[in-house]
């Protein structure tokens, strides 16, 4: 049984597909529960971020696994299909790694996908979906992020979401950030990155929508800004220069209608998935939208200092995705290894056992049969085991007879007295 990654992300999908390829974060214990329910998929982790929805998993058929991804969204299979890419094994293995060390991240080293796949892998031991293979996969992906970030590069100079959106703001907004008016659409991470990384900048002003208000207070106490509630957002975005939001709403929040009135230039990135602001938004003459993806024209700019510290980050996976196969090979063998010997038991007992019914059918004495059933299965049990001790002892293999003193629980056995 293979272990298999099916998803899309970035690179194979637009936004306006990708938000259409969401896992609802409320009802991922529901997906789980309909995962592990299906005898063919042993193991489960599901992680829907704005740039890529993924499915990991234990299971036995491909395709299977394509079919149910598929039928999640209320898009036609074959215009999914051709978008999903799926991996297996060590494929996969190196995958799920590159995407914990940010590798497969819009931006190059980006720290917070591998805190989004955490949570991920949290609620899904939680659902009972993750098993024994998993947690030992899940806490080596995780050993080798803290590596890459130790021993490379990739982590100097961290780089987000947030730092690149400040980046592209600075180029596109038509006042200086310290002149302007910003407004921050909901209190998540990535709004609180985006809060820490503009009060450097020191706006004119910052104000804070939210759904939740206590939520939104407790950032803008600990890091500067004005929080607002909910309500107040059509009002606020006719008094700001710049709008970011990033909410886990799964409708528009911003739409044409809330800016009629409204004539002065106006930014708005929309880093959601699914997208915050309506896309008819980008008409308006006055309005310059933008979404998470037009982000990658300054994500290239980043690029040519981290492409050293990216290859010796993907030496570090491809050494520890080879030793994860083969510490799972290991437990194939282990497996085959149990059956043949469960065989070649269950064969000497069924042997001594035909024999006894033959000796009972025959009349003999119930317990002489018994007797004799017990005394010849135990000796048959001892032979192999008993003349390779002995020889091992003979040859000095003394570790031989340790592991076998652990393997059969004997207890450390007393010297005799003469």
């Amino acid at each position: 049984m293979p272990i298999i990654v099916c998803g899309i992300n970035h690179k194979t999908a637009p936004i306006a597909l990708r938000e259409k390829v969401v896992f609802a974060a409320e009802k991922i214990p529901l997906y789980l529960s309909d995962l592990i329910n299906n005898e063919t998929i042993a193991e489960a982790v599901l992680l829907s971020t704005c740039n890529r929805t993924e499915l990991y998993c234990h299971a036995e058929n491909t395709q299977q696994v394509k079919d149910w991804f598929c039928r999640q969204h209320d898009l036609p299979q074959d215009e999914l299909q051709p978008l999903l890419y799926c991996y297996l094994d060590e494929d996969a293995v190196r995958h799920m790694m590159r995407v914990a060390c940010g590798l497969d991240s819009l931006v190059l080293g980006e720290q917070q996908i591998l805190g989004q796949m955490k949570d991920s892998f949290s609620e899904s031991c939680a659902a009972g979906s993750v098993g024994g293979l998993f947690h030992r996969l899940f806490q080596q992906i995780f050993s080798v992020a803290k590596e890459v970030r130790t021993t490379t590069s990739i982590g100097a100079c961290p780089v987000s979401i947030a730092s690149t959106t400040v980046n592209l703001l600075k180029q596109v907004s038509q006042k200086p950030l310290t002149n302007a008016s910003i407004l921050l659409v909901g209190a998540g991470n990535t709004s609180e990155l985006m809060l820490r990384h503009l009060i450097t900048h020191a706006p004119k002003r910052i104000a804070m929508v939210s759904r939740d208000p206590e939520k939104a207070k407790s950032l803008t106490d600990k890091c500067g800004g004005e929080p607002y509630a909910f309500g107040e957002l059509p009002h606020l975005l006719n008094k700001v220069d710049i709008v970011v939001s990033a909410t886990a709403s799964p409708i528009p929040i911003i739409t044409q209608a809330m800016l009629h009135d409204r004539r002065e230039p106006l930014v708005l990135v929309d880093l959601a998935v699914p997208r915050d602001i309506e896309e008819t938004v980008s008409r308006l003459s006055f309005v310059r939208l933008f979404t998470i993806d037009d982000l990658k024209s300054i994500v290239q700019q980043h690029l040519r200092g981290r492409e050293h510290a990216a290859d010796k980050a993907q030496e570090v996976i491809l050494k520890k995705s080879a030793d994860f196969m083969l510490w799972m090979t290991s437990l194939d063998k282990v497996a085959l290894t149990i059956r043949a010997y469960r065989k070649q038991i269950e064969e000497l007992r069924d042997e001594q056992l035909t024999k006894s019914l033959r000796q009972l059918n025959q009349g003999e004495d119930p317990v002489r049969v018994l007797a004799s059933f017990a005394h010849a299965l135990t000796n048959k049990l001892l032979h192999s085991p008993t003349v390779q001790l002995r020889q091992a002892g003979f040859e000095g293999r003394f570790e031989l007879l340790a592991l076998a003193q652990q393997l059969f629980s004997i207890p450390e056995p007393e010297a005799e007295l003469s």
